[in-house]
């Protein structure tokens, strides 16, 4: 597809890509590429996310969110750590290419250490791990169909996998998964953006309003349905492809303002090891470098990190990169601040 003529995200079958013994398939893998080289964006039907642990999750959220901003702001928000976990109360988060004014989403934070358990709802932490693993294999098996798309002589296929699971193929990934309640009535429920990580696992929302940018500009709608997921290309993705795959603008809209229907989604950010050194791999050395977002050949993982979100303000000002990774890496040591 031609990404002038562009007028809907692709949807594909997901046994198409990885087959029900776990083997990824070669046409299926190149379709999955060249969707999200062409728009970064793709929906997959009858992927194995495990839908019935989706359908709790929204369900607990909500129960979560309905403790209230007050409580869940005095007894489960971390600013300390920049609330990467637990809860992240509203106007915290600044959409930069909006303008800078704060988003207002409420947000549930978790990775894969150091959660927060909600002591009104016991089993709400078990129920969003136990879908954050489905997540982190459903993604791992979605990198393995990219890096032969990407790079279908396998020279750097194991170094690459190697950034997110162990030599035992225990997940060492830094991965961070989010629970987003956004008020009915907003008028802009997210600002235009582009994800971090490597790519991004979306399950259908609990409203519509999902939009993607395309080449010359337009948005369209991405319009998933009950048991698809959405996977979108991030900014990780764009700097290892060499700018080949796109990390697309996309946004939330509210087309029908309601207070009384918020808008729930559980978007999953898959990360590599932070402490891993990352690069371009070789078979795209030669992409075009005006698709790059970033100049580097290789570079730690947490410096890519700190580039962009320094770049949009999340971290404070006099932070340096190497203070960033100290601080980061005394929290995974030695757990949330005591309160």
């Amino acid at each position: 597809m031609s990404k002038d003529m562009i007028t809907h995200v692709p949807r594909l079958e997901y046994s198409d890509i990885i087959n029900d013994d776990g083997f990824v398939q070669w046409d299926g893998a190149f379709a999955f590429g060249e969707a999200l080289r062409t728009i970064g964006f793709v929906v997959l039907k009858n992927p194995p996310y495990r839908s019935d642990l989706l359908s709790k999750n929204y369900e607990l959220a909500k129960k979560v969110f309905d403790l209230g901003v007050d409580h869940l702001t005095s007894n489960y928000a971390y600013e300390e750590i920049g609330f990467q976990r637990g809860y992240m109360p509203t106007l915290v988060e600044k959409g930069f290419l909006c303008g800078g004014d704060p988003d207002e989403k409420e947000v549930m934070c978790f990775g894969s250490f150091h959660n927060v358990p909600i002591r009104e709802e016991p089993e709400y932490l078990p129920t969003v791990e136990a879908y954050y693993s489905a997540c982190q294999d459903v993604a791992y098996n979605l990198m393995r169909a990219l890096l032969i798309y990407l790079d279908p002589d396998g020279k750097d296929e194991q170094e690459a996998l190697s950034w997110f699971r162990d030599e035992h193929e225990k997940p060492i990934d830094d991965s961070h998964m989010r629970h987003l309640n956004y008020p009915g009535d907003a008028e802009l429920m997210a600002c235009r953006h582009t994800d971090i990580n490597m790519i991004t696992l979306l399950p259908a929302a609990t409203r519509g309003g999902l939009q993607v940018q395309t080449n010359d500009g337009r948005w369209i709608p991405v319009a998933p349905e009950k048991g698809d997921l959405i996977v979108n290309a991030g900014d990780m993705l764009n700097y290892i492809s060499g700018g080949k795959i796109l990390s697309t603008l996309h946004q939330v809209i509210n087309p029908n303002p309601n207070p009384e229907n918020p808008r729930y989604s559980i978007p999953f950010f898959y990360h590599p090891d932070h402490n891993k050194t990352l690069k371009v791999l070789d078979s795209c050395k030669d992409e075009p470098k005006e698709n790059r977002r970033f100049k580097y050949d290789s570079i730690l993982g947490y410096y890519l990190l700190y580039e962009v979100l320094h770049g949009i303000e999340q971290i404070p000002k006099g932070v340096t990169a190497e203070q960033y990774v100290e601080d980061y890496e005394r929290w995974k040591l030695e757990g949330l601040p005591k309160r």
